[in-house]
């Protein structure tokens, strides 16, 4: 994953680098919104030397985003930028990689293992490659495998189950189905009740299926592109079904 994560992160940096982020990075990121581009490095920069940090520090809980980071603020210069990036990650790379994956460090709310980290790590910089990628105009995830994308899908899912699976905001009388047409192992059932959300990964009839490509549908899911702004993905059934669902998981 430390290799995957390195990879993300140099295409990252490549939109940031690109013209059409503007000389001092002004230009917005819509799928962040309220961000530019310098905000979104910025976020990106940061929580990778947050997770080194942590990782250092054995603390219960992950660094607090107004910690004291050494390198903490990203340089004025666009290319600079770029740099700075690369050695946030490249640093993150280089801890994850030396560390025991079964080993216990702070998380979110309690400890979690290395192994969480470099899974949440590579996803992390993936889909904030594709909010960069969309906000200069590159064509989004072009390189991205399938199964690597079909893993960022899983990932979300598995920490909405793990942090969120109870909350109302996911709470309905619907499922959905979501269907990868390009990897093995790319299928959900989403069941919405009245106690929560239970997903699991297995081929049944739902109220409404979502079909496509393993990177349009982790930009979906994610709420990064909406289901009618991707030629490939297809809906059976009401899509306002699965429009709720991505609605209040993108949010959870």
């Amino acid at each position: 994953m430390p290799d995957q994560l390195l990879l993300q992160a140099a295409a990252f940096a490549d939109a940031v680098s690109a013209p059409a982020a503007g000389d001092d990075l002004s230009a917005p990121v819509s799928t962040c919104p309220g961000w530019t581009v310098r905000d979104l490095a910025r976020h990106l920069g940061q929580v990778h030397r947050r997770v080194v940090l942590t990782i250092g520090t054995g603390a219960e809980r992950m660094v607090p985003r107004d910690a004291e980071i050494a390198d903490g603020e990203p340089p004025e210069s666009r290319d600079e930028v770029a740099t700075w990036l690369l050695q946030g990650a490249s640093a993150l790379a280089a801890t994850l990689d030396a560390a025991d994956p079964a080993r216990e460090v702070g998380g979110f709310v309690g400890p979690v293992t290395i192994a969480f980290w470099a899974r949440r790590q590579l996803h992390e910089t993936l889909v904030h490659r594709l909010d960069a990628e969309l906000a200069v105009g590159f064509p989004p995830l072009a390189d991205v495998a399938p199964e690597v994308a079909v893993d960022g899908i899983a990932e979300w899912y598995d920490l909405l189950t793990a942090y969120r699976s109870g909350s109302r905001r996911v709470r309905g009388d619907a499922s959905i189905h979501l269907h990868v047409t390009d990897a093995p192992d790319g299928e959900w059932l989403i069941r919405r009740g009245a106690e929560g959300v239970t997903i699991t990964r297995e081929h049944l009839k739902a109220d409404v299926a979502v079909r496509g490509r393993a990177v349009d549908l982790l930009a979906v899911i994610t709420g990064r592109r909406g289901l009618g702004d991707v030629e490939d993905v297809a809906v059976f059934g009401d899509p306002a079904v699965a429009e709720d669902w991505i609605r209040v998981a993108a949010l959870s």
